[in-house]
């Protein structure tokens, strides 16, 4: 055999050194469980009525929404039933609220954190952070100190999520452009940075827009711009992540927005994780911009159910 025929026999990574060890396993999601717009879940709306479906929490039997274009809150019963008396919109739906996502907090008095993505404060911009009680009565508004300049105040906070440690509660914000995730706890009337985590090796989007934990130990990620969800372990004790993990793909489809017979991307505005339980994961998704295809307007303002498979 010729030299240079032996040497095109030898494996590429011997040539370039790739390093597959920290490549991460990736799957697809099947069919979602149950899905809806949001208009539809609540009596009175019409599809000319605009969720741009930000943030959810799951609480018991409900699964909470916040809206970037709206200051209302919703409560919707996990059936997700049409036009059912059980969903609702608490507040007042006065012009735009940043809002990017919301949390819920078990420990001493129960009840929801939803951050603000950014807003001025002085000459820079800061992620600002509200507390609800569990009617979704304002209970105080604080500020963290994690800092944005103009020319990034619309890449500031997209997701957060609470931890609690040894009888303290914790905040874990999500930088939309980085996948940073400050981790902050309350001082003098302030969320103050201690550490922040990274994401694991491997793990790049294009874009971070939204966090979960579940258990204190397993944690979800969402990618609005690459339509997936990556799903690992992150320990409490010590603020890091497992390498590793699964990368899920939302289902694609065809141009009548139908899963399964076609290669297009219908979930490309998904916004908001939670955890229902260890398998199963509740989306919610933004508006459809103008750049995107029409297509992609099928699945945009909705709520969606999934299982990890």
């Amino acid at each position: 055999m010729h030299n240079f025929i032996k040497l095109a026999l030898i494996p590429i990574v011997c040539f370039w050194g790739c390093n597959t060890k920290n490549a991460i396993p990736q799957k697809t999601l099947g069919i979602p469980i149950v899905e809806s717009k949001f208009y539809k879940l609540f009596p009175g709306n019409t599809n000319t009525d605009v969720f741009e479906g930000s943030g959810v929490q799951v609480v018991g039997d409900y699964f909470y929404a916040v809206f970037d274009n709206r200051f209302q809150i919703a409560k919707i019963h996990t059936s997700l039933t049409a036009s059912s008396p059980a969903n609702i919109l608490v507040g007042a739906n006065t012009n735009n609220s940043n809002f990017e996502g919301i949390t819920f907090q078990t420990q001493s008095e129960s009840g929801f954190y939803v951050v603000e993505e950014t807003a001025k404060n002085g000459p820079d911009y800061f992620p600002r952070i509200s507390q609800y009680d569990t009617n979704l009565n304002l209970k105080n508004t604080c500020w963290t100190n994690y800092t944005f300049s103009s020319s990034n105040s619309n890449k500031g906070f997209e997701g957060l999520t609470w931890v609690s440690k040894s009888g303290v509660d914790y905040l874990i914000g999500l930088v939309e452009g980085t996948g940073k995730m400050p981790v902050m706890k309350l001082q003098n009337n302030e969320w103050v940075k201690f550490v922040e985590i990274n994401l694991p090796i491997g793990l790049s989007f294009s874009d971070y827009a939204d966090i979960a934990i579940y258990n204190n130990s397993k944690l979800a990620v969402v990618s609005q711009e690459e339509s997936k969800l990556w799903v690992g372990q992150i320990n409490t004790d010590n603020w890091t992540i497992a390498t590793g993990g699964t990368i899920y793909t939302f289902p694609t489809g065809d141009a009548s927005g139908t899963i399964g017979k076609g290669g297009n991307i219908l979930y490309g505005n998904v916004e908001g994780v939670s955890f229902i339980d260890s398998e199963t994961v509740v989306i919610c998704s933004d508006k459809i911009g103008s750049s995107q295809p029409s297509y992609q307007g099928f699945k945009a303002e909705s709520i969606h159910v999934f299982k990890l498979n």
